[in-house]
């Protein structure tokens, strides 16, 4: 059973705080960056013993170790988040919570490097006004930054004190105070000192041909897959997908967001904002409109 899951929100240092947690001896974290039990409906049907193979495998499972998970959309999801309260309704929840501009033009660059887009994010302001739920870019790039939405949604499952909030400031201000929280959260040792790195930064892509020629082979090839998995066990096969995609990183960054798309998201989510440091206490309204 999970005692803890990082449930979001995407591109908001989720990766590297299950990394610096699961370092810990008495701290079991699954390899892959997300554990996606609570989210695919076919993993589910299978059912957590599955999961549980698939994903902790290979870790050494020490008596009383805590077991953690993350999954960067889950708070997005409420038939995840009760799905998850049905697994352990005393599961401990971590939210980390990013500027929703920046988090937004984060995504779409992660998803622009997977040839999964194929608009300027300029056009984001169309997509926001237009606010087709059907349409996945506005639920992704958008209606994701919506935090107080998701947030009263999950309070329906898991009373406040079982959710721990973090601000990307907070993190990246001090990253070891808060994996100490977290420890002291989870009952196990809090003067462990993980290692402290940036994991999955977003960095520009290399060749357009090669994105695409990689999501082909991975999403759309079976006999890739079948390869795969003759060469290395299921629960290992991430680590093919992984290598691929790095493959086609450079050490660049993209250009800032556009002026004057950056302010019109910034008047986007003010309400939202403000309703989420009416429901949190975090001071964010200040800190994220600029």
């Amino acid at each position: 059973m999970l005692d803890l899951v990082i449930i979001g929100a995407q591109k908001s240092f989720t990766t590297s705080l299950k990394n610096y947690l699961g370092e810990h001896p008495s701290v079991t974290a699954h390899p892959q960056q997300e554990m996606a039990f609570f989210t695919d409906d076919n993993e589910y049907k299978m059912g957590y013993k599955r999961a549980l193979s698939h994903y902790y495998r290979d870790i050494t499972h020490n008596s009383g170790n805590k077991i953690i998970a993350k999954n960067a959309i889950l708070y997005t999801s409420e038939k995840g988040i009760k799905r998850l309260h049905e697994h352990n309704p005393n599961c401990k929840i971590v939210l980390n919570l990013r500027n929703p501009v920046d988090r937004a033009y984060s995504a779409y660059l992660m998803e622009y490097n997977y040839v999964d887009v194929g608009f300027p994010f300029e056009e984001i302001k169309g997509i926001a006004q237009k606010a087709d739920t059907s349409y996945w870019p506005f639920n992704l790039f958008i209606d994701a930054g919506n935090y107080a939405k998701y947030l009263k949604n999950i309070y329906k499952y898991f009373p406040k004190e079982q959710v721990m909030i973090f601000l990307c400031e907070e993190i990246k201000e001090d990253p070891l105070k808060v994996c100490r929280q977290i420890f002291r959260w989870l009952n196990v040792d809090d003067a462990f000192t993980p290692e402290i790195k940036v994991y999955n930064p977003t960095k520009k892509r290399g060749s357009k041909l090669y994105a695409r020629l990689a999501v082909t082979l991975l999403k759309r090839s079976p006999v890739l897959r079948k390869t795969a998995s003759l060469l290395m066990p299921t629960h290992h096969n991430y680590k093919v997908g992984n290598f691929i995609r790095n493959l086609n990183k450079t050490n660049d960054t993209y250009a800032p967001m556009n002026v004057a798309t950056r302010e019109y998201l910034l008047s986007y989510y003010r309400d939202a904002n403000k309703e989420l440091e009416e429901l949190t206490g975090k001071k964010v309204t200040s800190l994220w409109n600029k």
